[in-house]
């Protein structure tokens, strides 16, 4: 039995609502189990920020597809490792050419069922408008960022497309990003799975557990949450703030806490920046008891949680 457990939880910014906008973030969790013998294959968290411009006016529609072509296509490539035998790394490539090339599909689909109509080009900007009535570069109009990650027996991957935040805690007391981060991402400008070079910008990042220890939680974020720090110590915060959700996942357990997230994510979408907010992952439950000491000291060390 894994003592890995996931989690997702996404709440609607009152900025958003104050304008109409609607929630224009998405996020899931899966636990992908034998339906017969009810084993533990893997966990999956994915995070995707639509854009929130006016000429992304269906962006809350990308975000959510964006979400689930990723879960599909995460989903087969597990079973295409265990089918082929395949190198993971070797396959990272494929993963995220498929996702993107069923985002795209899905998108046109979906303009083929649902037309651009002239109220939503009012607020368009004149360069995009003028496009969008050409019938090109439709895809913006649904752009989105995607962080995604699933940890197997074997094996961990992450992949991240935008900004937001991929935050890995290990047993140690450390924490790193192990997803590089994409040095186009500043401020309110974000690459995006609608970009012609998604393919080739996407970064990725893959670890077996035979060379390096997996961490013991890892934590997806939209920018709902960290854009609430200061750019030049982003990292170190977001530590402070995920080692804290961890230990409340050693001291109340798993469901308490999830019921926490949801009310973290809405003191996020309330307060401070006040954007939709998104905070995904999973979490190793008897793993995060052995780092637990460590962080403990940590907060007594530096006298903050």
């Amino acid at each position: 039995m894994s003592s890995w457990k996931s989690f997702a939880v996404t709440k609607t910014g009152a900025s958003h609502l104050k304008h109409g906008k609607g929630c224009e973030d998405y996020s899931l969790n899966i636990s992908l189990r034998s339906s017969v013998m009810k084993k533990w294959y893997a966990e999956i968290a994915i995070v995707a920020d639509g854009h929130g411009s006016n000429d992304c006016f269906r962006s809350a529609k990308g975000a959510e597809l964006a979400v689930n072509c990723a879960k599909a296509a995460i989903k087969q490539f597990y079973v295409s490792i265990i089918k082929n035998s395949i190198s993971p790394s070797a396959q990272m490539p494929s993963l995220i050419k498929n996702i993107i090339k069923e985002w795209h599909e899905k998108v046109d689909a979906d303009i083929a069922q649902n037309a651009v109509t002239e109220a939503e080009l009012e607020k368009v900007s004149e360069k995009y408008r003028q496009r969008f009535e050409r019938g090109e570069n439709l895809h913006h109009a649904y752009g989105t960022t995607l962080i995604a990650a699933a940890i197997t027996a074997d094996y961990w991957f992450g992949i991240h497309i935008g900004d937001g935040r991929f935050t890995a805690l290990y047993d140690d007391g450390s924490f790193d990003q192990p997803v590089p981060w994409d040095e186009r991402c500043y401020l309110n400008v974000t690459t995006s799975i609608c970009d012609d070079d998604a393919v080739d910008t996407a970064r990725c990042y893959v670890s077996y557990h035979k060379d390096k220890a997996p961490p013991v939680a890892v934590f997806l974020c939209s920018d709902g949450v960290d854009d609430n720090y200061p750019v030049e110590c982003n990292e170190q915060h977001l530590f402070k703030l995920y080692r804290t959700i961890a230990l409340t996942f050693v001291e109340d357990g798993y469901d308490s806490t999830c019921a926490q997230l949801q009310d973290l994510a809405n003191s996020f979408a309330t307060k401070g920046k006040s954007d939709d907010t998104s905070i995904a992952g999973f979490i190793d439950m008897e793993g995060i008891k052995r780092a637990a000491p460590i962080w403990r000291q940590q907060i007594a060390f530096d006298g903050s949680r």
